[in-house]
């Protein structure tokens, strides 16, 4: 993937935000990346990232101020700005509101408009509930136009048994199907 425009949304799921950070850094090695953020990832501090700490790399990797109000997320759409969506991590919630056309925070907001331009979504899950509750809000997604998910596991089938995270090693090679209306195959990957 090289010279694209890309908005990486981020939400929820703070224990993936380091290797969701690694993959957002190589992608803006070779392209145009905007962040918009969760309300939650801009404001909350937790055990494994200072908020401030965390959005310095993002915006430091960027070289975009981070787009983290409904206010800044509306401009999306009149912008037509870019070719394509990451949101990695989407936690359950997200795609709850996604899948129920719920548009209430930066994250959405974008994804809507990303929709009316007719462009795609690319979205890593991460939730502790995605074999259970939230499967149907998740497989809802990958049936939908426009939506394509980046390959998952379950992260520890005998402890968190309906936990399911995306193999974000995956992102840019479902990136890149995604930019041509496929979804990388196979969608339901073995343990390690």
């Amino acid at each position: 993937m090289e010279n694209k425009r890309i908005l990486f949304g981020i939400c929820g799921s703070f224990c993936n935000h380091a290797a969701v950070l690694e993959q957002l850094t190589a992608l803006c090695e070779r392209n145009d990346v905007t962040a918009v953020v969760s309300e939650n990832v801009y404001t909350c501090s937790t055990r494994f990232f200072d908020k401030d700490v965390f959005l310095g790399k993002v915006k430091d990797v960027t070289k975009h101020d981070i787009i983290h109000t409904i206010v800044e997320a509306e401009k999306v759409g009149p912008a037509n700005a870019y070719d394509i969506m990451v949101i990695a991590p989407m936690t359950a919630t997200v795609a709850a509101k996604m899948a129920h056309g719920i548009y209430d925070h930066p994250v959405t907001l974008s994804a809507k408009a990303m929709i009316r331009n007719q462009r795609n979504i690319v979205f890593g899950i991460a939730t502790n509930d995605g074999l259970g509750i939230s499967g149907v809000n998740i497989f809802s997604l990958i049936n939908m136009k426009h939506f394509y998910i980046i390959p998952f596991r379950q992260d520890a089938p005998f402890s968190k048994e309906r936990s399911i995270v995306s193999d974000w090693e995956l992102m840019e090679q479902t990136m890149d199907q995604a930019l041509n209306d496929r979804q990388l195959q196979p969608i339901l990957l073995g343990g390690r």
